[in-house]
């Protein structure tokens, strides 16, 4: 059993990170007051001095959650900030999978930097406002999606579904020339990591191709 640390030497931000580390290995259902109090060595009503009730400790970590998913690397253009961004997201859900039951929750809009950084110099190359959220929202809940189809796609002892069936298709394909999927056309192996590459890569080149709307219009 962890020793209880005295009332007042627990910090908010001890506690939220109990908390994600206690739905990473047990889910958001095994989440529960005494067992972030178990995590941290505290008792449990010494918690409530960081949040009123376990509602507010899930914004705390949605919070805490965006604040690492959107991290600023200080790129100068907006095409490589917003493919960094992406593969930063993708990175971080795929190696905490369960907090992605988190991101549903519909908390007050929170300040993210990043998102105002690149939205900045989107605007600044002639993209309206509304066509740069549109972008950088697209391309970010892309990011995400495809993660969540990674995470779906998945057998019971973690095998990718998603990699079996190309596996199928590759083995099923006939050999005449004249087949609408060639044997050629199917790579000997099925790499998520290269396909998530090259569409993050034709969404943000896509992104940049749009042209500026005229002036006056």
């Amino acid at each position: 059993m962890r020793r209880q640390r005295p009332r007042g030497t627990i910090t908010q931000e001890a506690v939220v990170n109990a908390a994600l580390a206690i739905v990473d290995r047990d889910r958001v259902e095994g989440l529960t007051i005494r067992a972030v109090a178990r995590e941290v060595g505290a008792p449990p009503m010494s918690l409530y001095s960081h949040f009123v009730n376990k509602e507010q400790l899930l914004d705390l970590m949605y919070g805490e959650i965006v604040r690492r998913l959107y991290p600023d690397q200080g790129n100068a253009s907006w095409q490589s900030e917003l493919l960094a961004l992406c593969r930063h997201i993708r990175a971080v859900l795929l190696e905490h999978p369960h907090w992605t039951e988190l991101l549903a929750r519909g908390t007050t809009p929170l300040d993210v930097p990043v998102r105002e950084r690149i939205l900045a110099m989107m605007v600044a190359e002639g993209m309206t406002p509304e066509l740069a959220w549109t972008a950088l929202s697209g391309a970010a809940l892309s990011s995400t999606g495809f993660v969540l189809a990674e995470l779906t796609m998945r057998s019971q002892n973690g095998a990718s579904s998603i990699e079996q069936r190309h596996e199928a298709l590759r083995e099923r394909t006939q050999p005449a020339v004249d087949a609408p999927v060639p044997p050629a056309a199917v790579a000997p192996s099925f790499d998520l990591d290269a396909v998530f590459a090259f569409t993050l890569r034709a969404l943000v080149e896509g992104i940049a191709m749009i042209p500026a709307p005229a002036a006056g219009t």
